[in-house]
């Protein structure tokens, strides 16, 4: 049930998302924000304590839908290379209409100081989430049940790295309907797939030198000493 509070939230979140595509995030402020919500500078500051904190419910939104229709898409789906194109084809699809918000956002995505950063502490839970989809995506793959929880993991972060290049890539694509982004997507992937396979074969370096990496760079717990 939507309570007022919620709605009124909900409001204030459209009518920043709207001005930030039509004028650009940095151009846009919070009275500007409140006016076009039709509420008081303050009744926006309370839901959202600064321009950025629209940016992470941005992130949540588009994150809470592209994970609820992969999901969808698993059901019907057992075959690992589809799996892995409904999380990115619909993921594109999903921010089909925000390349110029994503745009004018990407400085702030970069930045490691900025509260919007995709490797920051406040953007960690939708990480996470995005983290957790290709992990479920290899669900029915025989070879990744075979890995060992660390091999599986450096697997995982490597296909999200993936869709991550493909997420940047997108915003500049200036094709019809972006579809050099659908091409590269969809070529990537059928080489990922046939790899796959020989994830098994690869889980010793996965588990020791990758895994070390990805530790420095704070993407993955300290792998144990064997």
């Amino acid at each position: 049930m939507t309570t007022k509070s919620d709605a009124t939230r909900a409001k204030i979140l459209r009518a920043a998302l709207a001005r930030f595509r039509r004028h650009g995030f940095e151009a846009s402020t919070m009275r500007q924000i409140a006016d076009a919500a039709g509420v008081a500078v303050g009744a926006a500051y309370y839901y959202f304590p600064s321009k950025e904190s629209f940016v992470l419910a941005y992130y949540e939104e588009t994150q809470r839908a592209s994970t609820t229709a992969a999901r969808a898409a698993f059901e019907t789906h057992t075959d690992v290379r589809a799996r892995l194109g409904a999380i990115l084809h619909l993921k594109l699809d999903v921010l089909s209409k925000d390349r110029r918000l994503l745009s004018g956002l990407f400085r702030s995505i970069g930045d490691p100081q900025s509260e919007t950063s995709i490797f920051g502490g406040a953007t960690r839970a939708v990480r996470e989430e995005s983290i957790l989809l290709f992990d479920e995506a290899l669900a029915t793959s025989r070879e990744a049940a075979a890995l060992d929880p660390s091999s599986r993991r450096v697997l995982v972060l490597a296909l999200w790295g993936l869709h991550m290049g493909f997420m940047l890539f997108f915003i500049h694509d200036d094709s019809p309907k972006q579809r050099k982004t659908r091409k590269l997507v969809d070529s990537t992937l059928d080489l990922v797939a046939s790899l796959v396979p020989a994830a098994p074969m690869l889980a010793p370096m996965f588990a020791t030198q990758v895994a070390a990496i990805l530790a420095d760079a704070g993407l993955l717990e300290s792998p144990r000493p064997r």
